[in-house]
């Protein structure tokens, strides 16, 4: 991705002068230099462009058009990977609230950004918030996407290593056979996510039996 950076740096420097610095096509640039950014690690960088974009977006666009809301998600999930769970919650609680007056509960935009909601709300190690935002998004899979869509299944898996850090393991075990079941009916059993899921269910399942027998860990 780094020979992309020069090339898009050129790009946005002839729409800044044929159409404006705030001329969409010119922000659809800045926000892939961003996304470019961001796959190099360079979060410093990604957030500068991606809050940038943002206020020119808000402004010009909206704070609900769907080029502002891509951003916002964007800069919520550049946060989150930098460890600034709390930025990224608030980030992705604004999103939430928006594609819910917008779209509905159980759009697939929505139910996306809650499954993000809840990831950040994880690394916060805020487990109780996190758990809640799991179920509300797998009921809203099941009864729109269906038990197979990949959404889905990832939130089976998060939902299943919330519950373990609860000390919930049968159920935590339940939600990650779920999501075994799925990867490999799907992807097949040596898939990386079947793999990681079948990881996942034999270590509670080590640890549901250590507790059986009055052996530690």
């Amino acid at each position: 991705m780094a020979e992309a950076e020069p090339i898009l740096r050129q790009v946005i420097a002839d729409r800044q002068q044929l159409l404006g610095p705030e001329h969409p096509e010119t922000l659809r640039g800045r926000n892939s230099l961003a996304g470019v950014f961001f796959s190099q690690h360079k979060y410093v960088e990604a957030e500068q462009e991606q809050q940038a974009v943002l206020s020119l977006r808000e402004r010009v666009l909206g704070p609900e058009h769907p080029d502002t809301l891509t951003t916002r998600n964007n800069l919520a999930l550049t946060l989150n990977d930098q460890g600034r769970h709390t930025e990224a919650v608030r980030e992705y609680r604004t999103l939430q609230a928006i594609y819910e007056r917008v779209l509905g509960a159980e759009h697939f935009d929505t139910l996306r950004s809650r499954n993000n909601l809840a990831l950040a709300l994880y690394g916060q190690e805020n487990f109780a918030d996190a758990e809640r935002e799991y179920r509300l998004v797998l009921a809203g899979c099941e009864r729109n996407l269906g038990a197979k869509h990949p959404i889905f299944l990832r939130a089976c898996h998060n939902l299943a290593l919330v519950l373990k850090e609860q000390g919930k393991l049968p159920e935590a075990l339940s939600f990650a056979r779920r999501a075994w079941d799925g990867y490999r009916e799907i992807f097949g059993a040596e898939h990386p996510n079947s793999k990681e899921d079948q990881d996942i269910c034999e270590r509670i399942e080590a640890e549901l039996a250590g507790q059986r027998s009055g052996k530690p860990e």
